[in-house]
């Protein structure tokens, strides 16, 4: 009987690629019976309650074989067979690669990815077990995830990997299929590490080798996996477009269709009997959760806001009134700080950073680091920023709170290809970076940030901050705790700068992204800028304020200034503008003026001082009251 299954699915797969005519039938093919038996028999989840909590999580890290999942889903009755003839077609329920919806719990199109996610859902469910768990496991299910030897290859599957061996999270099982294959050939010429050895130096349990085609042993492995007190890593040696007689233990066979005679071959290694099975369903026993509702109902109460998204309520002018006085004149890297140590009351919420957790201010006495006591909610992720970008990814999917992470602006460039899978997949994470621009001096050009601002404004579904002062940090914060579908990064300053400028506020013009620091009806000038930039700008408008009048704009967020209506993003228009900002970003181009002069940086630094490297780059007070005169007298 499973013998027929297994035969089915990898003839589902191979005509399902025929149809699409595009497709990677390789892997699906390979990992047939290995995928099959987990999903009939130690897959635990149940349709009918797609949310649980409890239910296990199936991450496909090499996410071009997601393939065979939508025909296991078919074979569940989830989908029906209109679904998975539409593969790869517009707006179906089967794209090639679908990264994350309500039944894919997560799939990688850029391969090792798919790791770091799993890891990320492990710790998070670790932290939640040893919150909620009493007498009664609410948590305990286990993270699958399926990955390659492309996959291996990628330094952000050591990266995870080698944090949650340090962790000893135990609810992991790293399915390891290895054909020895990728589309340049055989990787014996190009990868021929000793799995089995990294991965046991690493603090991992190994299984295997062990043939991916053989019933009883995968049936083996998988029991043995889930009695373990480390984390579980089973090499599978697969057979790539097994059984195609033209294209089995051929490169060829990892993203190339087949034609009507080499389909017809496949269908003869088989003896084929067209029966159906429905999933096995599992779930808690519901009278072990009634037993957790009556006897900790503090704790059930609370899992229920956590999962519904409620945020208790805030006293931001309580924090505000309170600390206001040692907030001023302070980096912004500091104000967050202390906004930092009153939100992390909040249960749900988790942090972390990339060994910078001195230099981001990050971490407080409010809180202690993960692998003293799961419980604990700060961890240490090393100097691993990919890798924690992507288990935050992760850490996200559980939905069960809010999370952030932290690093210097410059490292930003390694997460550059996380940001684009969280924006796709519509998952939220608050990502603060610190040391906002060339003024941390004599680090030199490799650690003075210049294209990264527009590098991250460019991306959809991204929030870029840049705070001025404590009333900044606070609406900044405030936003980003309630949004759900964005990722939200706070780019914050290293060096202090004076920030008690502003004296009048308008609460409904600063939610916007931008507004009027000096609000006068008639200007001769208007002078934007954002973050700690914005000191050089009040002290230039002192003296030029004496014979004009000098509007000053912080635009300390473009992307929510984007998507506010054209009245008020027309507020240029007619107008001269000096943007000034510490980057090469050029984007209030975009916004209709009579002039725009941009006062920014178009080169990379110099390992200096402060003053040396402000008039290298000519962003001192005589040059821009110069360039003020200069527009100010401009006729059109």
């Amino acid at each position: 009987m499973l013998f027929n299954i297994i035969n089915n699915v990898r003839i589902i797969c191979a005509k399902i690629v025929q149809i699409a005519k595009s497709g990677h039938p390789g892997m699906p093919l390979g990992i047939s019976d290995l995928f099959s038996i987990l999903w009939f028999y130690f897959y635990k989840i149940n349709f009918l309650n797609i949310n649980s909590i409890n239910k296990d999580k199936l991450i496909i890290s090499n996410g071009h074989g997601v393939l065979i999942q939508y025909v296991l889903l078919y074979y569940s009755n989830i989908y029906n067979f209109n679904d998975i003839i539409n593969f790869r077609k517009f707006n179906s329920k089967t794209p090639g690669h679908p990264e994350k919806n309500e039944i894919i719990d997560a799939s990688t199109g850029p391969l090792g990815q798919g790791v770091g996610i799993g890891v990320g859902i492990g710790i998070k469910n670790k932290i939640n077990s040893f919150i909620f768990n009493k007498k009664i496991n609410i948590i305990n299910n286990k993270i699958w995830i399926i990955n390659g030897d492309g996959c291996m290859m990628e330094g952000v599957s050591y990266e995870t990997t080698s944090l949650c061996g340090v962790y000893k999270i135990n609810n992991i099982i790293l399915i390891y299929d290895s054909n020895n294959i990728s589309i340049d050939g055989l990787i014996v010429t190009y990868f021929n590490e000793n799995i089995r050895m990294r991965f046991t130096s690493l603090n991992w349990n190994i299984i295997g080798p062990v043939s991916g085609h053989s019933y009883y042993n995968i049936f083996k492995a998988y029991k043995l996996s889930l009695k373990s007190y480390f984390p579980t890593l089973i090499i599978f040696n697969t057979i790539i477009g097994f059984i195609s007689p033209c294209k089995s233990y051929n490169e060829v066979v990892h993203g190339s269709i087949f034609n009507k005679n080499e389909f017809n071959f496949i269908i003869k290694n088989y003896c084929i009997k067209y029966i159906f099975k429905k999933k096995i369903l599992i779930d808690n026993k519901i009278k072990y959760f009634k037993y957790f509702i009556f006897f900790y109902k503090k704790k059930y109460f609370e899992l229920i806001r956590i999962l519904n998204f409620i945020i208790p309520k805030i006293n931001y002018i309580y924090i505000y009134t309170k600390n206001r006085y040692n907030c001023i004149n302070k980096s912004t890297r500091f104000v967050s700080s202390v906004l930092l140590k009153n939100i992390f009351i909040l249960p749900e919420i988790t942090g972390g950073s990339a060994d910078l957790s001195a230099s981001n201010l990050t971490k407080n006495d409010f809180i202690g680091f993960f692998k003293k006591k799961k419980r604990y909610r700060y961890i240490k992720y090393g100097i691993r920023e990919f890798g924690m970008s992507v288990i935050n990814y992760g850490i996200n999917l559980t939905k069960t709170g809010i999370n952030f992470c932290s690093t210097f602006l410059v490292f930003m460039s390694y997460m550059y290809s996380s940001f684009r899978n969280f924006c796709i997949s519509k998952i939220k994470n608050i990502f603060i970076f610190t040391h906002d621009s060339f003024l941390i001096g004599e680090d030199g050009p490799s650690h003075q940030p210049v294209e990264h601002l527009k590098s991250l404004r460019i991306i959809p579904r991204i929030i870029v901050f840049r705070p001025y002062n404590f009333i900044e940090v606070i609406i900044c914060w405030n936003i980003a705790l309630k949004l759900k579908k964005n990722i939200v990064c706070i780019i914050l300053s290293r060096q202090n700068f004076i920030n008690n400028e502003i004296k009048f506020y308008n609460v409904k013009n600063i939610i916007k992204g931008g507004y009027f620091v000096l609000n006068k009806k008639k200007n001769d000038l208007i002078i934007v800028s954002c973050g700690a930039d914005l000191e050089i700008c009040f002290i230039c408008s002192k003296y030029l304020n004496k014979y004009f009048l000098i509007n000053i704009f912080s635009i300390y967020s473009s992307n929510l200034l984007n998507k506010q209506k054209k009245n008020f993003k027309n507020i240029f228009i007619n107008k001269k503008i000096l943007f000034i900002e510490s980057s090469n970003d050029n984007s209030i181009l975009k916004y209709k003026s009579l002039y725009t002069f941009i006062l920014g940086i178009n080169k990379f630094g110099k390992s200096s001082n402060t003053k040396e490297l402000l008039k290298y780059y000519n962003i001192t007070k005589k040059n821009i009251i110069k360039i003020c005169l200069y527009i100010i007298k401009k006729k059109f």
